[in-house]
């Protein structure tokens, strides 16, 4: 029962750190840094055009 009990409250905390992975996957979505200041998810068929410009791929930091 204690393990039943531990993995009930576990597994929520692990599914709200993947969601957001798996629905930017699922939306053909990807993430960019635009400009070096402004985070941004965009359509995939738009991040070559960012790219093109200097933006780069994943969060800016």
């Amino acid at each position: 029962m204690k393990y039943l009990l531990a993995a009930l409250l576990v597994l929520p905390l692990t599914a709200c750190e993947l969601l957001p992975v798996q629905l930017a996957s699922l939306g053909g979505k990807d993430v960019v840094c635009h400009k070096g200041k402004k985070t941004m998810e965009l359509p995939r068929d738009a991040i070559g055009a960012h790219l093109d410009h200097g933006d780069h791929r994943g969060a800016c930091r």
